[in-house]
């Protein structure tokens, strides 16, 4: 159900955080422990008669940014049905620290926008297929993150780990590189996909904290880490 693209790219995460490839590898392996509720996710995404919804390309490595860098709190823009949100669970429940806080505006299915591949099955909600033994103390928030981001990241005071995976709009990524960029500190990590968006504000943020962008496989996902942990 996750498919080949998921195969992790353990280079990526060992260039990103900054560690041996060796540890990379044992922290994306580490990931068949959790084979139950893996397959529980894949069979509730499965159960909507829908083969595919739009998801994090790099699940496994989400989940190993998460035990490489024990992050005290997370912010994820960008639901869906809940993969990204699974795999940072089940790594803050590994660590036996962290907290993950999500957003995510709903876009319901329906005839006319059934094609669009973020869309919610009716009767659903954001996060439906997350598992149920992972869910505790994970804080989901309905809305826009142009609503929603800064009131949290306030509330939080430093973002850990931020993750970006929310629909394409070069303003809407503009204005989530921009918010976040107060709130990072060393040793945080920023993932963030359809960089595509504007490449230059990504670039742009990390430039800012003295880092420099690692993208995945040739893809548009990239990431990075800020300096100094």
């Amino acid at each position: 159900m996750l498919g080949p693209r998921s195969n992790p790219d353990n280079g990526w995460v060992a260039r990103v955080v900054g560690c041996g490839l060796a540890q990379a590898e044992e922290a994306t392996n580490e990931i068949v422990r959790h084979g139950e509720a893996v397959s529980e996710l894949c069979e509730n995404i499965s159960r909507t008669g829908r083969t595919y919804y739009a998801q994090f390309p790099a699940p496994i490595e989400l989940y190993a940014f998460v035990r490489l860098t024990s992050p005290e709190t997370l912010v994820e823009s960008g639901v869906a049905s809940g993969v990204s949100s699974t795999f940072m669970l089940l790594g803050t429940a590994a660590n036996s620290r962290g907290r993950l806080h999500s957003l995510d505006l709903p876009v319901v299915r329906d005839r006319k926008r059934g094609g669009l591949p973020w869309a919610i099955p009716q009767g659903l909600s954001s996060g439906w297929a997350v598992p149920g033994a992972v869910r505790r103390g994970w804080d989901i928030r309905l809305g826009r993150s142009e609503d929603l981001l800064r009131p949290l990241c306030d509330e939080l005071g430093s973002v850990g780990l931020y993750c970006h995976d929310s629909p394409i709009s070069a303003a809407h990524f503009r204005f989530e590189m921009r918010t976040i960029a107060r709130y990072l500190e060393p040793g945080s990590l920023v993932v963030a996909d359809n960089t595509n968006a504007d490449r230059g504000a990504f670039a742009s943020l990390a430039e800012r904290f003295g880092a420099r962008p690692v993208y995945r496989r040739r893809s548009e996902l990239g990431a990075f880490r800020v300096p100094g942990r």
